[in-house]
């Protein structure tokens, strides 16, 4: 009976371990996910590393997934992350969608890392998408936030050219987030809510047929259009902030590109601008004149208007460019304004140039290059300063190359590097192109400056 006794207690109390054993797992709060198992039901899932799903991925009611700081979690085309649960983006960690992102009901993505909805993926969502502080959501894609959806942007969200949003629900930004719109964002039957900042870039367009409430103390950048349909509310109590057209703010959130160029002047002589345009190039910045330097004033390149004629007859885009050699505000003024007066007439489709390389007896050119550009700025024309890339490193400052766009002259590889932005570059004075005899200046620019300056109705071009 003693032996009995103990097989039969030791039987209990296996099964009484077993049974704790099997709750101790079911209670485990956290475990490390491996990227291929199935998420479990009421369970907390953590990525530490960079995960390519091989097939859909679905975090169920009352589980969360969170991505720590250096994780990486990529959603291939074809593949779907289902959210019924919580996923969360710490700080530092990536989400890559080029496939299907869908939130439910009852699911929230949190990011306070970082997330990219790639072009031809999709974003539905129909629970809670959160970007919180310090967060961003980069969207080239469509998506719906759907009837009940909510969307609150307490980072950054910024949606690309070509890229749409449809809300049938709730959009949020709060103070200190933003939404850069580059595309277009439809409110139907839900609200639009800012104590943030919207910027709406030339592109962008935002179709009000819901509510659109700019809360006071909320900031609006308006390139695009904010449009009120008929059954469309807008509360505006924003301030609505003064960007020039005629900064780079016009440029900072332009798609980069690449165009060949040259700028050519009276020393290149007779060109044959036919053949230059069969050559590769893209587009050239004519010399319209230059300063004083006689006392008998400003003067016009002997070569402008054959050379601009001859360009804009065979198909190519044009700039110009003046040589300055003002050494006061007044005298950058009046050659402005004689620069302006040889443009009327003329379809110019890139900026509108001050050639500042000369030396002069001042240290500081920041104010006479200002004048030069604001004159030509208020004449409607987009201004761009051109000089040699040390000249413009310790002779005007910084304030204004933020401001005006910058066009620099550094020859030879590598590419520059500054603490400024620059959108044209000019690497070398030997190129060689058919249809010009001798050297001729090359040039690179970053900056789809014919589409950008139509678009703003900028140099007097027609607005597209």
């Amino acid at each position: 009976m003693k032996l009995t006794e103990r097989i039969l207690t030791l039987i209990a109390v296996i099964s009484v371990i077993g049974c704790f054993g099997f709750s101790a797992v079911s209670a485990v709060p956290e475990g490390e996910w491996d990227g291929i198992t199935e998420l479990r039901n009421n369970r907390s899932y953590v990525l530490s590393r960079r995960v390519v799903l091989d097939n859909d991925l679905v975090v169920p009611s009352e589980t969360t997934l969170t991505l720590k700081e250096g994780a990486e979690l990529l959603i291939p085309e074809g593949k779907s992350l289902i959210i019924e649960g919580g996923v969360n983006l710490r700080q530092r960690s990536n989400l890559f969608s080029s496939g299907d992102l869908m939130i439910t009901p009852t699911g929230t993505l949190s990011v306070y890392g970082r997330a990219y909805a790639e072009k031809n993926s999709s974003l539905l969502i129909s629970g809670a998408l959160n970007i919180r502080p310090e967060g961003a959501f980069e969207n080239n894609t469509s998506v719906v936030l759907d009837l009940g959806g909510m969307l609150t942007v307490a980072g950054n969200l910024q949606l690309t050219s070509g890229s749409a949003m449809t809300s049938m629900g709730d959009i949020y930004i709060e103070n200190g987030g933003g939404l850069i719109n580059n595309g277009n964002i439809t409110i139907e039957d839900g609200i639009l809510e800012s104590s943030g900042h919207i910027t709406v870039e030339r592109k962008g367009n935002i179709f009000v047929f819901g509510d659109m409430n700019m809360r006071e103390g909320s900031t609006v950048t308006e390139y695009g259009k904010i449009i009120g349909a008929a059954s469309g509310v807008i509360a505006d109590y924003a301030i609505h902030t003064d960007l020039s057209i005629f900064s780079t703010d016009i440029l900072k959130n332009e798609d980069e590109v690449i165009l060949r160029g040259i700028d050519v002047s009276w020393v290149q002589g007779d060109i044959d601008w036919e053949t230059v345009s069969k050559s590769g190039i893209d587009f050239a910045v004519i010399r319209a004149g230059r300063g004083d330097i006689d006392d008998t004033g400003p003067k016009e390149d002997t070569h402008f208007r054959q050379n601009i004629e001859g360009a804009l007859q065979y198909g190519l885009d044009v700039g110009v460019y003046f040589y300055s050699y003002a050494e006061t505000v007044e005298e950058a003024e009046q050659e402005a304004y004689f620069f302006l007066n040889l443009l009327e007439g003329y379809e110019i489709t890139f900026p509108v140039v001050v050639d500042m390389e000369e030396d002069g007896r001042r240290l500081d050119m920041t104010d006479i290059a200002e004048a030069f550009l604001e004159t030509v700025a208020g004449g409607g024309y987009f201004p761009m300063l051109y000089s040699y890339q040390a000249r413009l490193d310790n002779h005007f400052s910084d304030s204004l190359k933020d401001r005006y766009s910058v066009w620099v002259a550094k020859l030879n590889d590598p590419q520059p590097e500054t603490d400024y932005g620059y959108y044209i570059w000019q690497y070398s004075h030997e190129g060689k192109v058919n249809g010009i005899e001798g050297n001729v200046d090359y040039n690179v620019a970053y900056r789809d400056f014919p589409d950008i300056l139509r678009d703003y109705g900028l140099n007097k071009l027609s607005v597209e």
